[in-house]
């Protein structure tokens, strides 16, 4: 930190000393006296402000700061010397005001190259485009989602009695990581305020932790004396320890640090850091680099996005995700583009990414995209970034409503209530996307699963637990006619048996069949413009079907259909 500070007054010096040559004799203690007032006291308030708000440490900050500290220097000196002294200074001020014209064209081209560039920042993102038919399935038995963070939230701060002096600290946010393969929240608990810091001894005494999608999940609080935080004062303040261990590294988009913790339960802050160009500051986001500093012992690491330890799971963070987003969405045709004609422009539709589990075992930053335009209600697509490796996965789409859109679905379903819906994400349900939400009450406590059809808002179930919802949520797409083809577990059957129920069930001016075999307590749907016969089916016919079963559901899709009494 000290070097940054010195660094910053180069011009200042020079402009000193070229005021002290060209002095008169009789002066030129003056000058250097007056000199030495005004630099101790603008070294001051440069250490002041490089401690309190940690600037940018990249060689064109550094010659912004020159071109400041410089011009405050030389108007100082200038009317200070005036005023003490007889010594002409309109030569060296002249040649001083140059010094500082060069400084500010040089700054002036690399901040515009940073401001305009902004499609070579777009083009550094990994990003991969696939159909939505790609987008993430559901597998039986495991709940893909996971519970929202706001029930998260309210159930941890009713657990803060568990923590020694509750009365100096209050919860931190929540991050989702995989604690021993298990998907899980956790979030630290935080000094509430200055006063509180002094008097809880500078340290914090643990973090909450808690299974991400058991919705009868409690929270457990695990105490680990922490110095290193997000919420510590002076140098224990988790950011300005990695900007002193690593001044030539910058932080991404102005995030902070996110806490995680390793297979033994120890804390860390995560940081994801770069370097930018020498008079740019650009962010190339194919050469992320990950700070992870030890909460307890204040070590810190550098690392790579490919040599991360297998414990960290967000090595990107999520501010960093946002920006992701934001870039991936508006500058992919360069900065006039995003300003006039906004040609394939589209904006993330909330500000901040979701964190899910995906079926792998990683966290993934879900956010859709709609049309700038602000009465657009249609997504545009989706993406997921993998949170360990930064890659963005584009999910194109058309003719599916965006998460607002979803949200006011649900919402509109529960207005007696007066639940809320909370953390919509897209899924691929029976080869359809899928927006999957929470439903919470005003106290922000769990009281269910919503899921509606993108395509179709007609189409829609509830559920306790997530299992509960998907089946409810199928039933109703079987009774839209949808096809189960792509839904994760699906397999097509052939199958031969006796029908020991059927029944003719009415939609709209169509009629469709639904039957179960003997044996078997799986309900078959038929429909009857495609298969005009299997109207005629009773009790007791023998059938040979063609059948999409999911693995532990009872409802089949059948694609074909032949009544062998008929025949």
């Amino acid at each position: 930190m000290v070097y940054i500070i010195l660094l910053s007054f180069l011009a200042s010096l020079f402009i000193w000393a070229g005021f002290i040559v060209t002095a008169d004799h009789s002066d030129r203690r003056t000058v250097v006296t007056n000199g030495l007032w005004i630099l101790v006291i603008l070294l001051i308030l440069k250490a002041i402000q490089t401690y309190a708000w940690l600037p940018s440490r990249n060689p064109l900050s550094l010659l912004g700061a020159n071109l400041i500290w410089g011009a405050v220097t030389l108007v100082a000196l200038y009317f200070l010397c005036k005023v003490t002294t007889h010594s002409s200074f309109f030569k060296t001020s002249v040649a001083a005001g140059g010094l500082l014209t060069v400084l500010l064209i040089v700054v002036a081209g690399g901040e515009a190259h940073s401001t305009f560039s902004v499609k070579s920042v777009a083009k550094s993102i990994q990003t991969k485009k696939v159909s939505s038919k790609a987008a993430p399935t559901f597998k039986r038995g495991v709940t893909p989602v996971a519970l929202s963070p706001k029930t998260v939230k309210n159930r941890m701060n009713k657990n803060m009695s568990d923590v020694p002096n509750s009365q100096y600290f209050h919860l931190g946010d929540i991050q989702a990581q995989y604690y021993h393969g298990k998907p899980v929240y956790i979030a630290p608990v935080e000094f509430d305020g200055f006063f509180k810091y002094l008097s809880a001894k500078q340290r914090t005494p643990g973090y909450f932790i808690i299974d991400a999608t058991s919705v009868s999940a409690e929270p457990k609080f695990v105490r680990k004396s922490m110095k290193y935080t997000n919420a510590s004062y002076f140098n224990n303040n988790a950011q300005r320890h990695i900007y002193q261990d690593y001044p030539q590294w910058l932080v991404a988009d102005n995030s902070e640090p996110q806490l995680e913790v390793d297979e033994n339960g120890t804390p860390y802050y995560i940081e994801t850091t770069y370097k930018s160009m020498a008079l740019s500051h650009r962010i190339n986001y194919s050469k992320l680099h990950v700070i992870a500093v030890n909460a307890v012992t204040g070590k810190t690491n550098l690392y790579t996005l490919k040599n991360l330890p297998k414990w960290i799971d967000e090595g990107i963070t999520s501010d960093v995700a946002d920006y992701m987003n934001t870039a991936y969405g508006k500058y992919q045709r360069g900065w006039l583009n995003m300003h006039l004609s906004k040609t394939g422009i589209q904006v993330p539709t909330n500000s901040e990414v979701i964190s899910t589990f995906d079926r792998q075992g990683r966290v993934q930053y879900f956010t859709d995209f709609t049309n700038p335009r602000s009465d657009a209600d249609s997504a545009l697509g989706y993406s997921m970034i993998n949170a360990r490796t930064g890659q963005l996965i584009y999910y194109k789409t058309h003719g599916i409503m965006d998460s607002d859109g979803a949200r006011n679905n649900a919402d509109n379903n529960y207005k007696a209530q007066q639940w809320k819906s909370s953390m919509p994400v897209i899924y691929n349900i029976n080869g359809k996307p899928t927006w999957v939400l929470s439903i919470l009450d005003s106290t922000s406590a769990f009281r269910g699963y919503y899921y509606i059809d993108a395509a179709d808002q007609s189409v829609h179930a509830t559920g306790n637990n997530a299992n509960e919802a998907v089946d409810n949520f199928r039933q109703a797409l079987v009774d839209s006619g949808a096809s189960a083809g792509n839904t994760a577990g699906t397999k097509l059957k052939t199958i031969t048996g006796t029908v020991d129920r059927a029944a003719l069930v009415t939609k709209g001016s169509n009629q469709d069949l639904l039957f179960t075999l003997s044996g078997s307590h799986t309900v078959y749907t038929v429909d009857g413009d495609d298969f005009q016969k299997a109207l005629l089916t009773q009790n007791g016919d023998k059938v040979r079907i063609k059948a999409y079963v999911v693995n532990g559901k009872s409802v089949g899709n059948v694609e074909k259909f032949t009544n062998l009494n008929l025949n």
